[in-house]
């Protein structure tokens, strides 16, 4: 099994209900994976922060949502974060694919893929990298159980390695 689905069946079993996305051609193997999951509804936003509010308010409404970006949406995102789920203590699953490791093409995502752990330091932000694919789902799994039991955003960082070699 690739660690696409691994991180789909993990997202089932933490009873995610909802996945928002911006749209990305090196998400694109785990959005099929988690589009072929009936209990995951998988909803296209235009901006990060956008889908922080969307899965915001699906929480609100009694669904867990996750938001899957890469590092430089994170940094779109992060007024939202700090600004509507840290201080209303609305939990989400944060899955990142990371950008600016080594081996990256575009020198513009560097900068925020150096910086995006410091960050959610400084936020609070709980985060976890797994270091093997096969790892990727239990990981997932039980960052998601632990947001929605700590009231507060949790993030899973995905190695590009893991994505492929566009980065993304």
């Amino acid at each position: 099994m690739h660690w696409q689905q691994e991180v789909a069946r993990g997202m089932v079993r933490a009873g995610i209900g909802l996945a928002a996305y911006v749209p990305d051609s090196g998400m694109g193997p785990l959005l099929s994976a988690l589009e072929a999951c009936p209990a995951i509804r998988v909803l296209s936003v235009t901006r990060e922060e956008e889908g922080l509010g969307v899965v915001s308010g699906a929480y609100l409404g009694g669904v867990r949502g996750a938001l899957l970006t890469q590092t430089s949406g994170m940094g779109n995102s992060l007024n939202a974060l700090a600004s509507l789920n840290l201080p209303q203590r609305i939990p989400c699953l944060l899955l990142v694919t990371q950008r600016g490791e080594l081996g990256e093409f575009n020198p513009a995502q560097v900068p925020l893929g150096r910086a995006i752990r410091p960050i959610l330091d400084a936020l609070g932000v709980q985060h976890y990298t797994p270091h093997r694919p096969q790892e990727a789902g239990d990981l997932v799994r039980h960052a998601a159980e632990l947001a929605f039991a700590s009231l507060a955003p949790v993030a899973v960082l995905l190695p590009r390695t893991f994505a492929g070699g566009n980065g993304a």
